[in-house]
């Protein structure tokens, strides 16, 4: 089908032909017949890169032209960001308006009604159904990217109110984007949608594994086999070949561990291999990457050590400059190799002409041991072979150890079947947090409409039996009650009393206090809330950091390793005993607390490495949540009457958002001024804003440079500029 058939305008047609794009392939060309540019619910399920993301395009478009407004929703904010990137680069020229947003839960984001198009991650979305954001109802379209993520115990439950919430209250055309599913067709009949389901791949996809064979590794695949030299271990062997071929590889391991340490042993025989134009290219990027932090970390300096050759790895441990540095190389085909965790997979779209897959197992304690990762997983790392407009053919390549590994690996993962997807909307955190959401938002009033919407949800239609949900239900209704969170019909005098005051049995009014309401908008757990509450008038921000890293939002907390000297003081909350159970989390949660401390006390993301074992993109991630828990605690004190303490915490939350002493807060406030930065000036005797302005240009210069002193001196003007015309306007 050619794009002229679209009956769409050449100025969008234009837009997407920028992309290469010239005719609908066979998924495109089956949505638009089932209907997407009517306005039919569609699910389309197809693999990785087979054009799915048009056929998204190509409903927004028809809305845009409407008049009407979409939303994208993701599960994550990388990929969130991605999109964004791409929508503006093809039709912000067509007078398309996007917008993004992925964070800040305890906002309505009102100015988002004004975009055609609006970019969320599916927890951001939540947020915005709980403070029940007006702009909500003119939504005529919702596009679902990654919904097999359902079947995540972590994000699939928000992301399944979202979808009931949504279909509820707007009148919207639904339209799911998934790779290849077992059971599809019961997620479209949810949605009440048609499944365009499709094998359709723009590249050839060969499947296959590696293993060792005499002198040589055979690599095998369904219609065809060939050796490779056995001089090193097999992703080195089969990354030196793929180098010889021209082309660039993907190596999936387990841990950050393993990522780190594969992608040295690479880098040490991939080098010898290297172009002079190659290591020319690389030698800037690697000092780019080593200096993205002001004091580089032994982990900087390691994978700027590892991308002189070619070759990086790849995790969460990473700060997002770093990555993004990384995915630019790699597209860029400066760097040859990325060595990653599976994370990756899921992430932003980083196709090569090979996958290679050493680890397939994961360890996790409650099994007591590793387990085989699902085959659904191992199918999203293969996807990522084969890049569109470069190769014909893409290898995605399970290593094994031996010619006997190498057929448990075919028939699990090649031959094998993949799982269906199945709801998590039953484990209690979920229902604990989304039935307070629901009755805080007022999206039910009562037990009888909250018994309604569950039986809305994908697991109600899977499981046909609504007596499991609702037994917990039960049970969580009482828990919220005994919070003070949630009251029983209109009576006041019940709220506190821990006694039930009506039957469960019967229908019940439902109505959020005004604590239980802000709880709901904090986005928190109850049960974290409730634990914050219980410990709010802790003596010391250690018994505050100690508080919120018991928290389920703060998981997982670092390990208690032997000779760790840990010794919790007086802190005014509550402490196990030694021999409870719960014991050895609280430690773990105390020593995320002296991590936090530290930070806040200028130590060095370096210094922080080699103490904590804790690298820059998780500590980045933990000051980011702990700011978000600490502002909630705030919060709470705040309704709780407690301004003193609400004071305490916003001067805690600030100092874990920039990592400084108290006694640099207001520099940090000033926007091109850091901690280290703040420190500077502050040794300099430059210790206010007042002392910024006073400060001659020349000292200014002389600490900070002449770009940094400029910066700083142009706001404080402006800000005194601003203020005066404020003045000026209210006499």
């Amino acid at each position: 089908m050619k794009l002229e058939d679209l009956n769409i305008p050449d100025p969008i047609i234009s837009a997407i032909r920028k992309t290469g794009v010239e005719a609908l392939n066979p998924p495109q060309v089956a949505a638009v017949k089932h209907g997407l540019l009517e306005g039919k619910n569609l699910v389309v399920a197809s693999p990785t890169a087979s054009g799915k993301t048009l056929i998204a395009e190509l409903a927004i478009i028809k809305k845009f032209l409407a008049n009407e407004k979409s939303v994208y929703l993701v599960p994550l904010k990388a990929l969130a960001s991605e999109k964004y990137d791409d929508m503006q680069e093809k039709y912000k020229s067509i007078g398309m308006r996007i917008a993004l947003s992925t964070s800040d839960f305890d906002n309505q984001e009102e100015w988002l009604g004004n975009y055609d198009l609006v970019i969320l991650s599916n927890e951001k979305m939540d947020s915005l159904l709980r403070r029940n954001a007006k702009w909500i109802n003119d939504i005529r379209l919702i596009v679902i990217d990654e919904i097999h993520m359902l079947n995540d115990v972590s994000r699939g439950p928000t992301l399944e109110v979202v979808l009931t919430k949504l279909m509820n209250i707007t009148n919207s055309q639904v339209l799911a984007l998934s790779a290849t599913i077992k059971n599809s067709d019961e997620m479209a009949k949810w949605l009440k949608a048609k499944l365009v389901e499709s094998d359709y791949r723009p590249i050839k996809l060969s499947r296959g594994v590696l293993y060792p064979e005499q002198d040589n590794y055979t690599v095998e695949f369904a219609d065809k086999k060939y050796k490779i030299d056995q001089k090193y271990d097999g992703e080195i062997a089969a990354c030196i070949d793929t180098l010889n071929k021209g082309k660039q590889a993907l190596v999936f391991v387990g841990t950050r561990r393993s990522a780190e340490s594969a992608a040295e042993k690479i880098s040490k025989q991939i080098n010898k291999l290297l172009s002079n134009d190659d290591k020319m290219a690389l030698k800037p990027l690697a000092e780019e990457i080593e200096s993205v932090l002001s004091n580089p970390t032994r982990q900087c300096r390691r994978l700027a050590n590892i991308v002189k050759e070619g070759v990086a790895f790849h995790h969460a441990g990473l700060i997002a400059k770093q990555r993004k540095l990384i995915e630019d190389a790699f597209k860029a085909g400066v760097i040859k190799f990325i060595v990653a965790t599976p994370t990756l997979s899921f992430g932003v779209n980083l196709p090569a002409f090979r996958v290679l897959i050493r680890d397939v197992k994961r360890f996790d304690s409650s099994y007591y041991g590793s387990y085989f990762i699902p085959n659904f997983e191992v199918c999203q790392m293969m996807g990522r072979a084969g890049r569109p407009k470069y190769d014909s053919e893409g290898e995605a390549i399970l290593l094994a150890k031996s010619v006997r590994e190498a057929q448990d690996l075919k028939e699990r993962y090649i031959d094998g079947d993949i799982e269906p997807i199945y709801s998590k909307l039953s484990t209690e955190q979920a229902l604990r947090m989304h039935t307070l959401a629901l009755i805080a938002s007022e999206s039910v009033r009562t037990k009888s409409e909250l018994k309604t919407f569950f039986s809305q949800t994908f697991f109600a239609h899977q499981y046909k039996d609504m007596e499991e949900v609702m037994n917990k239900v039960e049970k969580i209704l009482e828990e919220l009650r005994s919070y003070s969170f949630i009251q029983y019909g209109d009576d006041e005098k019940f709220l506190g009393d821990f006694r039930p005051a009506f039957s469960l049995t019967a229908d019940i009014k439902l109505k959020a206090t005004r604590i239980g309401k802000r709880v709901a908008e904090l986005y928190v757990d109850p049960l974290s809330a409730k634990l914050i509450i219980d410990n709010i008038d802790a003596n010391n921000d250690l018994g505050y950091l100690t508080v919120i890293n018991q928290c389920m939002e703060m998981r997982p907390t670092l390990r208690v390793k032997k000779g760790d000297d840990l010794a919790p003081g007086k802190m005014g909350i509550k402490i196990p005993d030694v021999w409870d159970m719960e014991y050895e989390d609280f430690l773990s949660a105390f020593k995320t607390s002296l991590l936090l401390k530290d930070w806040t006390n200028e130590i060095g993301e370096d210094k922080l490495l080699e103490k904590y074992d804790v690298a820059p993109g998780e500590l980045y991630n933990k000051t980011l949540n702990a700011e978000w828990m600490v502002y909630s605690a705030r919060e709470l004190a705040f309704l709780l009457n407690k301004k003193e303490i609400a004071n305490k915490l916003n001067k805690l939350r600030i100092r874990i958002k920039y990592g400084v002493k108290e006694e640099l807060l207001e520099l940090v406030m000033l926007r091109t001024i850091g901690r280290a930065r703040a420190r500077l000036l502050f040794t300099n005797k430059i210790r206010t804003i007042s002392g910024v302005k006073a400060a001659k240009k020349e000292k200014l210069e002389s600490i900070l440079g002449k770009k940094i002193a400029q910066n700083i001196i142009d706001e404080v003007t402006q800000d005194r500029e601003e203020k005066f015309r404020r003045i000026k306007n209210k006499g």
